[in-house]
């Protein structure tokens, strides 16, 4: 048995911990899925530790966790980690994330809100209710021009979708190096020029000081009239009310945000209204067995870790 037990901190840690059981036998698994267990667990000195952002877990618990004394390890279920950010010293705490586990299944959204957006089906949806057999016009996707603004993990998987079904991609990369289905990689300093060309612009970007706000009036103006809209980043990301107005105006004709500033979406926003905007509460990768996915990640460095092996997916301090 390990000197060290794993603590899993988590609404789904029982169910992670039974899903980890047969994988690690030997390592002392201790699930907390709330707050109420957190101090007892860390009482046991855990080395180790699997946490999974929730609204039910407070950001400041994680944060408590990661500066246990003998942590040395922290592992985010996810691909932020702004709750975290800043609050360990890299050379005590490894920190490593889950980007790109459910990078396929987020880009399959993507492409599905693309279509529904263009295809006229949120609009089909209205007509339903309303009783009315009318018919809507749309463009086909293959030809369109698909602007991904971001293409990691997320954004690499979706270039390659998109490419499937015949749109022309263009990434927006700082580092340049090349995203397979996409037609061109272009620099960040390209991308005002390139909205200009985007039928439909997509973000996966890390929020942060220079993103934030980042996708205001100046920005939608600069889209090709008629562009399409999609966010499934961070809400910080969007000046809202700009993003109301232009699709009020037309000048974008449907938007779909997974992502908002304030989470959950507050009754009485503005956005709920918006005709031509599809909303989805921050589910975009919500695949059913997603939890468990994140845990194969861990097992995976878990094994690593014990051999001494580098980790996956290490990020900043």
């Amino acid at each position: 048995m390990s000197a060290a037990p794993v603590l899993i901190y988590a609404e789904e840690a029982a169910e992670i911990a039974a899903h980890l059981a047969a994988r690690l036998p030997g390592e002392r698994l201790l699930p907390v899925t709330g707050p109420a267990g957190l101090g007892a667990a860390l009482a046991e000195t855990p080395e180790i530790a699997f946490t999974i952002k929730a609204r039910s877990l407070p950001e400041a618990d994680h944060r408590r966790v990661l500066g246990a004394p003998s942590l040395r390890w922290f592992q985010v279920g996810g691909s932020g980690y702004e709750h975290v950010a800043g609050h360990w010293d890299p050379a005590r705490v490894t920190v490593t994330n889950c980007v790109g586990v459910l990078a396929p299944f987020l880009a399959e959204t993507c492409i599905g809100a693309i279509i529904a957006l263009n295809n006229g089906l949120i609009a089909y949806r209205d007509r339903q209710k309303a009783r009315r057999w009318e018919g809507i016009l749309f463009r086909p996707i293959a030809g369109q021009v698909l602007v991904v603004v971001g293409a990691g993990a997320i954004g690499g998987e979706l270039a390659r979708r998109a490419a499937a079904l015949g749109m022309r991609v263009i990434a927006i990369r700082r580092s340049g190096a090349p995203v397979p289905g996409a037609a061109e990689v272009r620099p960040p300093d390209a991308l005002r020029a390139s909205l200009a060309e985007a039928d439909v612009v997509s973000v996966h970007l890390r929020l942060s000081p220079e993103t934030a706000g980042m996708f205001g009036a100046s920005l939608f103006a600069a889209m090709k009239p008629g562009a399409m809209f999609l966010n499934t980043a961070r809400g910080g990301h969007v000046v809202e009310a700009d993003l109301v107005a232009a699709l009020a105006s037309g000048q974008l004709r449907g938007a779909y945000l997974d992502v908002t500033e304030t989470e959950p979406l507050p009754p009485e926003s503005p956005l709920w209204d918006v005709p031509n905007l599809l909303i989805s509460p921050h589910s975009a990768d919500s695949v059913a067995d997603w939890p468990l996915r994140f845990a194969d990640l861990f097992t995976e460095n878990l094994g690593r870790w014990r051999a001494g092996e580098p980790l996956r997916n290490v990020v900043a301090g």
